[in-house]
């Protein structure tokens, strides 16, 4: 089955709610293509749908989807595929999700060096939302309180990757514009 066949097939398992049917098509289709990045992906994006959508806690309490192993599929896309935007901001907000924020902002500085590398990659809209989503959840790791340390250490990346994201080049060229007078 191709590259696309197998896509589409997931993907309408996905529209219809089959998280797990679309994660067993993408295993078939990744123990037949073990080097192409797609496999992995959409095995990560599937298990994070189901997640989202039916929380991961059996009724014993434990993880129904293994979080380390969509982190680990999302970081296999991202090193199969090093220069590729969407793997690597997938794994960014994956990580986000999975509170491993230390690693999150790691893998968006990955992923501002893949928006210098090329002009034809634009990483801002991925930077922006990732901001988002990383000041989201520190501040629900410190009950909203900023002065804590790691929002201390934080914050400022994700205003950072925020301002990356809304096409200004650098933080610097970001305060020129908040400095000017007319």
């Amino acid at each position: 089955m191709s590259q696309e066949d197998v896509i589409i097939e997931a993907a309408q398992l996905i529209t219809v709610g089959d998280y797990m049917g679309a994660m067993n098509v993408f295993d078939q289709y990744i123990a037949a293509n073990r080097d192409d990045p797609a496999g992995y992906h959409g095995w990560a994006e599937a298990a994070l749908f189901d997640i989202q959508e039916n929380g991961n806690l059996d009724e014993k309490g434990n993880d129904r989807i293994n979080e380390g192993q969509i982190a680990a599929y999302f970081r296999k896309a991202a090193g199969l595929a090093p220069d590729n935007a969407d793997y690597n901001a997938a794994y960014a907000n994956a990580l986000v999700e999975f509170d491993r924020i230390p690693m999150a902002v790691r893998q968006l500085h990955k992923l501002v060096e893949i928006g210098k590398a090329s002009d034809e990659v634009d990483v801002s809209f991925h930077l922006y939302e990732a901001a988002r989503g990383l000041i989201d959840a520190i501040d629900l790791k410190t009950n909203f309180d900023r002065s804590a340390p790691i929002a201390r250490e934080y914050i400022k990346e994700a205003v950072t990757f925020a301002l990356l994201g809304l096409g200004f080049s650098s933080v610097e060229e970001a305060v020129e514009y908040l400095a000017f007078e007319e």
